[in-house]
């Protein structure tokens, strides 16, 4: 006490020293724990950092420039097929260039001029027809589709007609008919939509001839929705494989994009009244031998008897819906 009476600017200087050092002391202690705590951040990007760097792909300049060439790669997939469905032969380009009629009068006429045409083919061919077929378009015998349906209907009677034509010219020895899918105003679509959309079975209208139309099996269909649409037709006519042939070659051609879904067959057998009849088996020749006894011959039977059969090719006529663009027509 007495030294530091005698000396009290010497130990008060001591004092503060001290206390300075203990306060420099605690601070290198706080911020090292600081410190060791960053220290540890740094290394967990780093960690991260590698992580990223060592993924496949990376996100660098050659892997962009990978993915830009392979999109453009697909989208000229893309567009060489639409190209090919937009189709560009003469049937599509006059199937193009139709006006649509403007009325239902109009429509009318344009039917029934069409049953004149397909008519007077099939008794050229000759193609056994009935007397009362429309050829598909049997609800406008009287009076043309309402205002709204007129350009569905007279697009499916464009295909109708391009079918029927390249049926008629594979020579079958019958047509039997035409169904085509009903076409819907655009309340009936929107009820259909949201029926789907719940989960919930279609709304069914009223199919009015039901021979001219069918449902396509979705299972089969080509359709995807928002993607691709189509247009089903339904052909039946009688004759032999090699008309079917030849109407399946016709369709190969391309000049409309036309995708066979199924083709169903029935053998028939007919007599000369064109009646289905039961084959008989021909009677043995009898052969005799030199001793005049008669002797059993087997007569050789073709492997194949070309006989008449029905058939039935279900066919889609496909186009390519563009989400951002209008619908692609087809042709």
């Amino acid at each position: 006490m007495a030294s530091f009476k005698s000396h009290p600017v010497f130990y008060t200087s001591l004092l503060l020293a001290g206390a300075l050092t203990a306060g420099q002391a605690w601070l290198i202690f706080t911020q090292s724990g600081q410190i060791r705590k960053e220290r540890a951040l740094i290394d967990q990007k780093k960690q991260t950092l590698q992580a990223f760097a060592f993924q496949t792909p990376f996100p660098s300049r050659d892997n962009l420039a990978t993915v830009e060439a392979a999109r453009a790669e697909v989208e000229k997939v893309r567009e060489d097929i639409r190209g090919e469905l937009r189709s560009t032969s003469d049937v599509a380009q006059k199937i193009a260039s139709a006006v649509v009629p403007a009325t239902p009068t109009d429509a009318y006429f344009d039917l029934s001029y069409y049953v004149e045409r397909m008519r007077a083919a099939a008794e050229a061919a000759p193609v056994r027809i009935t007397l009362d077929t429309r050829f598909g378009f049997s609800d406008y015998v009287k009076t043309g589709p309402e205002l709204e349906l007129i350009p569905a209907v007279f697009l499916q009677r464009q295909y109708a007609e391009y079918l029927l034509t390249a049926l008629i010219a594979a020579q079958p020895a019958e047509f039997v008919g035409l169904q085509r899918e009903r076409p819907l105003t655009a309340e009936e679509k929107r009820l259909q939509e949201e029926a789907i959309a719940a989960g919930q079975t279609p709304t069914s209208f009223d199919s009015g001839s039901t021979g001219d139309f069918f449902t396509i099996d979705p299972r089969t269909s080509a359709r995807v929705p928002g993607f691709v649409d189509s247009q089903p037709f339904r052909i039946t006519f009688v004759g032999y494989t090699s008309a079917l042939r030849n109407f399946l070659n016709e369709l190969a051609t391309f000049k409309l994009p036309v995708v066979v879904r199924s083709v169903e067959v029935e053998a028939l057998n007919r007599d000369g009244s064109g009646q289905i009849v039961t084959p008989r088996p021909a009677a043995a020749p009898t052969v005799f031998d030199a001793n005049g006894q008669s002797v059993a011959v087997i007569e050789e039977q073709p492997l194949v008897v070309p006989t008449e059969s029905r058939f039935t090719v279900t066919v889609e006529i496909v186009s390519l819906v563009d989400k951002n663009l209008a619908p692609v027509a087809t042709p």
